[in-house]
């Protein structure tokens, strides 16, 4: 994933498809819930690994949620 498609996924709107596919909410619906709402973190990074002799790359989308939650 380009740099700058990795500083802006999170962005309301924002999407790299055609208009008729998709809206570009959905990533920022998910960072919105789990920063606000589970009191957590996410954030992509470009990951590079091997399975089965193979190379592969992609984007790796990390999600950390703190163990215990205040309950009010």
């Amino acid at each position: 994933m380009k740099d700058e498609i990795i500083s802006r996924v999170f962005e309301p709107y924002f999407t790299t498809k055609h208009k008729s596919q998709g809206t570009g909410i959905g990533l920022y619906m998910s960072k919105i819930l789990v920063d606000n709402n589970l009191k957590g973190t996410i954030f992509v990074e470009n990951y590079k690994f091997l399975y089965n002799n193979i190379d592969y790359k992609g984007a790796k989308f990390n999600i950390l949620l703190p163990i215990n939650l205040d309950k009010k």
